[in-house]
């Protein structure tokens, strides 16, 4: 066994070291970020966007913004791994994070799961995990407590960086995992940066675990560290004093004051009052939602936690205007709780529907201030193709590169390569495959070339795989629909156009190796525009259907009774520049308005011309479908 030099008291697991004794370090990526959703952002900003030029499909996130919402700060929610996410934050955001708190998984099967409600009717289905949050779950829990430490050990590092010289992070664990945290907190953070133990008395007086023979267990724990202990942030929080104590003020003095005499002191009850009682390390006055489990600010998540907690933790450790971030942010929790006590934050998920519940539930706060939905997207891909394809990890794209990364999608497809062809790739069974790029979405163009190629060769049927599509090129892949534009332009040609999503999830060895991997088709949408009044347009769905039906299990589909019971969300851009998506208009689904606008409300614009308008539906699994218009407003 090879010799590890240890100089300091730590916690030693199989794979925290190499072979030859060297610790194992975790590979520092920087990638740029794409903003994929603008909220609550003016049209005059924007203008001056447009002004300076064209975009793409997706902005770029620059990160030249203020550190103030009048420097033009805007919150973040990004949807992705959050190790790739902190190593890319790390350049802009190094030493400038106030406040993390982080609630990782406990070792339980809730951690990537939910109920979601579904329709107008609100009934729930139960929600398990994705291919992309099962590998999550495999990595973490895959090789038992080992592969746990080492997620969160490699994660350890980037929160000491990201946080400022006064800031704190808390770590929400329970009885599994908090001896194993409290170890790798003090190796990183050091002994003397340990400032609480946190105990959250969650207990309850009836139910499943009552029923042990032992002490009950009723508690979780949040420990504590600051990043410097002598600049620490800290700021005192009070709650009302009990009643039983209050009631021990039972003499009055000649003015008519309450008070009681102490270990030779006088109190009295208003003062008392005034300066409430200092909140300790024992928080029993907080209920859990297996205290309350109807509580109304549930949203489905078995691990959410209630709005107060976090409150209490962010006026405790941040001021109005700090930065808070949570890289665990499931529903969104740490996001609300932020928002309300105006902090700027920066939230991510690795869970496309957590994504989408933390969004639905910023956009009910009242006076939101402006946030952006981000990814890494194209750069994520462009990193795992040079990384997995490439023969140096800093290679740039090469032809050989480019063949493999073909071949690799086209195995998993389980289709054979075609030699010889010029926007033909490959063949399963007797339909031609046309694989898109890893960097740009799939084009009209690009299909249409592929057609005629496939029309040149007298095939008559046509797969396209994609990572992203241009807008407007969605369309259904089956009979029960008319299809989309570029459908109809291929069965002009007799041929049948199948397009399918490349799932992130090829980039997952682990889920390659299981075999996890699925190409899904296209959602299908039908929205019309109506001009009935000067310069105003509105749009109406009138048809959604999700792809891969027989894929829905029965108990989802049993509570359908309409096309619209699968959509949770859509909203419209009114004046799409094919970069960002700006929310103008939107309707959604909440636990206590059920119903869902089906016609959007007039949008009035300030001159005739000619106007993209992108409309984007999410389901009630989190996916997302847009569609583009173009409408000459008269």
């Amino acid at each position: 066994m090879t010799k590890i030099d240890v100089t300091k008291t730590e916690l030693v697991w199989p794979g925290k070291y190499n072979e030859d004794g060297t610790l194992k370090e975790v590979p520092r990526v920087s990638l740029p970020f794409q903003v994929i959703e603008t909220v609550n952002e003016s049209r005059a900003t924007r203008e001056v966007k447009i002004s300076r030029g064209g975009g793409s499909l997706f902005d770029f996130y620059e990160g030249n913004e203020g550190d103030t919402f009048a420097d033009g700060w805007k919150n973040k929610l990004i949807w992705g791994d959050n190790l790739l996410v902190m190593g890319s934050l790390l350049e802009k955001f190094a030493g400038k994070i106030d406040l993390i708190y982080i609630d990782p998984p406990f070792a339980t099967g809730a951690d990537f799961s939910f109920k979601a409600e579904v329709g107008d009717s609100g009934e729930e289905i139960y929600k398990e995990r994705s291919v992309i949050e099962e590998k999550a779950y495999r990595d973490t829990w895959g090789r038992g407590v080992n592969s746990y430490m080492e997620m969160i050990y490699h994660r350890m590092k980037f929160f000491y960086e990201l946080l400022s010289t006064r800031g704190s992070i808390y770590i929400h664990c329970d009885w599994r995992m908090n001896s194993y945290i409290r170890q790798m907190m003090d190796e990183f953070f050091g002994v003397n940066n340990f400032q609480r133990e946190i105990i959250w008395d969650i207990s309850v007086l009836s139910g499943f675990k009552t029923k042990t023979n032992n002490w009950i267990r009723g508690h979780d724990t949040i420990l504590f560290y600051s990043r410097d202990s002598k600049a620490v942030l800290f700021n005192k929080q009070k709650i009302e004093h009990r009643a039983e104590y209050l009631e021990r003020f039972n003499k009055v003095d000649s003015e008519g004051r309450r008070y009681f005499d102490g270990r030779g002191e006088r109190r009295y009850l208003d003062d008392a009052i005034e300066r409430g009682k200092a909140v300790g390390d024992v928080w029993g006055d907080i209920m859990s939602f297996q205290q309350i489990p109807t509580s109304a600010e549930r949203v489905g998540y078995d691990t959410q936690k209630p709005i107060a907690l976090l409150e209490r933790i962010i006026s405790a450790s941040s001021n109005e205007g700090d930065l808070v971030a949570d890289f665990f942010c499931g529903s969104g929790t740490t996001l609300v709780a932020a928002e309300k006590l105006g902090r700027r934050w920066i939230g991510c998920d690795l869970g496309r529907y957590g994504v989408h519940v933390s969004r639905k539930r910023m956009l009910d706060i009242e006076n939101c201030k402006p946030f952006e939905v981000l990814n890494l997207g194209k750069y994520e891909r462009q990193y795992w193709q040079g990384v997995t394809f490439g023969e140096e990890k800093s290679k740039s794209q090469t032809e050989q590169s480019i063949f493999e990364y073909l071949v690799f999608i086209l195995k998993l497809y389980g289709a054979q390569p075609l030699p010889g062809t010029e926007h033909l790739h490959g063949k399963k069974g007797s339909a031609m495959v046309h694989v898109g790029a890893v960097d740009a979405p799939v084009t009209f163009d690009e299909v249409e070339e592929a057609v005629n190629e496939c029309s040149q060769l007298k095939q008559d049927e046509l797969h396209v795989l994609g990572w992203e599509w241009e807008m407007g090129l969605a369309g259904p892949n089956n009979e029960v629909r008319r299809g989309g534009l570029m459908h109809e332009t291929a069965k002009a040609k007799g041929i049948k156009l199948c397009l399918l999503q490349i799932p992130r999830e090829v980039m997952e060895q682990q889920a390659v190796d299981k075999g996890d991997i699925r190409f899904f088709e296209l959602a299908y949408l039908k929205a019309s525009v109506e001009q009935n009044q000067k310069l105003s347009v509105q749009i109406t769905l009138e048809d959604f259907v999700i792809p891969n039906f027989e894929l829905i299990s029965e108990d989802v589909r049993g509570k359908i009774s309409k096309w619209s019971d699968y959509i949770d969300y859509w909203a419209v851009d009114w004046n799409f520049q094919n970069d960002t998506f700006m929310q103008g208009w939107v309707t959604y689904r909440t636990r206590r308005d059920r119903s869902l606008k089906l016609e959007s409300d007039f949008h009035i614009y300030p001159e005739p011309g000619t106007y993209k308008i992108l409309l984007k539906v999410i389901d009630i699994f989190g996916n997302d479908t847009s569609q583009a218009f173009e409408v000459e407003v008269n």
